[in-house]
């Protein structure tokens, strides 16, 4: 879960406002971290969407909701209807936390395994055309070769879509602090450079495996 909460220099709520954050976070058992950022600057503030100190968000959204005004400025803000107007109720921080929760389980956020595994695969299912022919009826596949020939340019796109898919499961798991991102990173630039093998050697490669596990 990725926290944050933008202040500006001494804003008078801003140490309530963390320590509200960090009792809910606490009742939660959500031990995440929270990225204080400072707004130096009015282009920073309009760059950064910023409602005024303190701004909570969660997983990027605003606790206090999305608003129609497109107004940011170096200012306090004000939580209308609270007794202390300038910090976020407890309950506003408690309900955008469970939401943020209930997001993260209905959508898991993936590293980019499963995608750069059938990226890789549907990158190897484009080179069954490429196989010499001798090899392919020596395995029984020269049906599976003229078939595979046909959809090549089909697989090779699914291939690049999957990765795609990758980098967004990627993003995804930075921002939720998911583990195995390193993993995932690795096998999908892996990804990467099979599908790019594939698309500018295609020949090579197969002849070089159908050498090789003929031999075998």
């Amino acid at each position: 879960m990725k926290i944050e909460v933008l202040y500006v220099l001494d804003c008078p709520h801003y140490p309530a406002a963390m320590a509200e954050l960090k009792n809910v976070l606490a009742v939660e058992r959500i031990s995440a971290p929270i990225s204080e950022v400072l707004v130096a600057d009015p282009r920073m503030a309009e760059a950064l969407q910023f409602r005024g100190s303190p701004t909570i968000r969660i997983n990027g959204r605003d606790i206090a909701g999305e608003s129609e005004l497109q107004q940011y400025a170096v200012s306090c803000r004000l939580y209308p209807g609270e007794k202390h107007a300038g910090v976020p109720p407890a309950e506003m921080i408690h309900r955008a936390v469970r939401e943020a929760m209930r997001r993260e389980k209905t959508v898991k956020p993936g590293t980019g395994l499963s995608a750069s595994f059938a990226a890789i695969v549907s990158a190897f299912a484009t080179m069954a055309c490429c196989v010499p022919l001798g090899f392919a009826a020596a395995i029984g596949t020269a049906g599976a070769s003229a078939f595979l020939l046909r959809f090549r340019p089909w697989f090779l796109l699914l291939s690049i879509a999957l990765i795609g898919v990758g980098f967004w499961q990627q993003r995804r798991a930075k921002q939720c602090a998911v583990k195995g991102r390193f993993i995932g990173q690795f096998l999908l630039w892996t990804a990467v450079a099979i599908v790019l093998a594939m698309i500018l050697f295609p020949q090579q490669i197969a002849g070089f495996l159908a050498d090789h596990l003929y031999r075998s």
